[in-house]
């Protein structure tokens, strides 16, 4: 399978130190990084003209200067404008500048505020600017001479290509350091970026290119995670054994085409625990889920009080009052919608079961008010999801909402180490994460989604995952994540705007999938 690599800064430099001990010089991977972009304004430049390359004064200047060579080679007018006297320049990067102006580019400074008129008087005769400033290399906000870089090339309404993320953008978190350069497209260098995902580095990506191949393999990148879990400074340790992309070839595997001898056995029985007064669609809503993923059955148990509400509303779902349920027989649990705070013991002994489960909406919020049951799921062997939204998440953790989503990717580890167990943090870009530390990031998904019941709906469709998993070859982070991706795809889909209806959406692109392992 096919794998979108996410890295932090750090784990981005101790990559290319493993591949440079392996044998790659520097030179070769800016001289490849600049190859790649050159290529990339090849591909997206409006019109012949003169391209602009700003370039700072790290490895992303060198870039820069690197792609003046390569743009030069296809006779494109090139003028490189330095953010730092060329005199100043060492090393790779005075390597690649004299290159540049070797092949025919222009060198200009801009480096004080008189020289800005330099840059101004370039990004005029633009057709298009490349963005080669700082790329990962910043690390404080943005200030003076830098900041106002930054907002001419914003404010020269030219089409801009950022080298590796957008000067300005915090490649860990994706906040904005100060200001950014609001790029229409982004080339990553060797693996993608947390600030190409998260917060508001997502908007000022623009569109995200495929990753550009220097030479940085698949063993250097694991090597890279791997070394940056034994840093001395624990402040800035994020650790993990993988961090990737979800794509649509999870589709693919968690929902093969179906086998025509097959039954409703075949596909799972999914129990949910949920209802309570005023509350009796949530679990209704988690049922559609479970049989829009693919469940072959689905039962819900509830309060004997709204038990008929629940049962003459539900057709294809099941309904049990919890003093006759006999749900001992399941594949799956998912655990809390539309609950109430009231379920305290019932919760204990459902943790106590050998059922795979999810725990969602108000058992989490239980489980957050009681250290026996954190202790109780933090020992359980089955598999086990919680599924929060960043408020339900930060009183997991006992923090602020703001300190969970700053840091998303941290949060959701912090989640995984206290519970051992997977975790979906819910939210723009919604994260999964093993308890082993292996995370996936979904990048599908719209603002259509935050209406009441997708989230029910979402639950149910990971049970039907959990379901479907017992005795199966697909991994859990495959069948979790699909499920994250499908609901988040079929968000993006107009002709909705209630939850049931985001339910039959889900089951229409599954069905699409089983039958041409395409969504559309």
């Amino acid at each position: 399978m096919s794998e979108i690599h996410i890295l932090t800064a750090n784990q981005m430099r101790l990559a290319e130190q493993s591949s440079i001990s392996a044998g790659i010089s520097a030179f070769t991977l800016m001289e490849r990084a600049g190859h790649a972009a050159a290529i990339a304004v090849l591909n997206h430049m409006p019109d012949y003209g003169r391209v602009v390359i700003v370039a700072g004064p790290g490895n992303n200047g060198g870039d820069g200067f690197a792609a003046a060579y390569f743009l030069r080679q296809r006779r494109i007018p090139v003028t490189v404008v330095t953010l730092v006297p060329v005199d100043a320049l060492t090393g790779h990067s005075k390597a690649h500048a004299d290159k540049a102006r070797d092949a025919g580019a222009k060198i200009r400074e801009a480096c004080s505020e008189h020289c800005l008129m330099e840059l101004g008087r370039w990004l005029l005769r633009a057709v298009m600017v490349v963005d080669a400033v700082f790329g990962t290399g910043l690390s404080r906000p943005l200030q003076g001479r830098m900041r106002e870089v930054v907002e001419r090339i914003n404010q020269s309404d030219r089409l801009v290509l950022s080298v590796d993320i957008a000067s300005g953008v915090c490649p860990d978190t994706g906040a904005i350091l100060g200001a950014a350069v609001n790029a229409d497209f982004t080339l990553p260098i060797a693996a993608t970026k947390w600030g190409h995902w998260l917060n508001s580095g997502r908007d000022y990506t623009g569109g995200l290119l495929d990753v550009a191949d220097i030479g940085i393999d698949n063993a250097a990148i694991r090597e890279a995670w791997v070394q940056s879990c034994g840093r001395i400074d624990k402040n800035d340790v994020f650790c993990v054994n993988s961090a990737s992309v979800i794509t649509d070839h999870f589709l693919g595997a968690a929902w093969p085409q179906r086998r025509r001898l097959s039954h409703k056995g075949c596909y799972g029985h999914v129990w949910i625990f949920g209802g309570s007064a005023g509350f009796t669609g949530a679990p209704q809503l988690t049922g559609l889920g479970a049989y829009a993923a693919g469940a072959g059955l689905a039962s819900i148990v509830c309060p004997d009080d709204v038990w008929p509400v629940i049962a003459a509303a539900s057709l294809e779902v099941m309904a049990h009052p919890e003093s006759k349920a006999d749900w001992h027989g399941a594949d799956a649990l998912v655990i809390g919608p539309g609950w109430g705070k009231a379920q305290a013991s019932l919760l204990s002994s459902l943790i106590e079961s050998d059922k795979a489960m999810v725990i969602d909406a108000d058992a989490l919020n239980i489980v957050a008010d009681s250290r026996s049951l954190q202790q109780k799921l933090a020992a359980r062997k089955q598999v086990t999801v919680m599924t929060p939204h960043p408020g339900e998440a930060a009183r997991l953790l006992g923090v602020n909402v703001e300190d969970v989503q700053h840091d998303r990717k941290k949060s959701i580890l912090a989640l995984t180490t206290r519970y051992a167990c997977w975790v979906v943090l819910k939210g723009s870009e919604t994260l999964i994460a093993s308890p082993q530390k292996d995370i996936y990031l979904n990048p599908f998904g719209s603002a259509q989604l935050a209406i009441a019941g997708s989230g029910d709906v979402l639950a149910g469709m990971i049970g039907a995952q959990l379901a479907r998993a017992n005795g199966g070859e697909t991994s859990p982070g495959i069948l979790i994540s699909a499920a994250v991706a499908l609901h988040g795809k079929a968000g993006e889909d107009g002709g909705w705007y209630l939850a049931g209806e985001l339910a039959k959406v889900v089951a229409e692109m599954r069905q699409r999938i089983e039958q041409s392992g395409k969504t559309h």
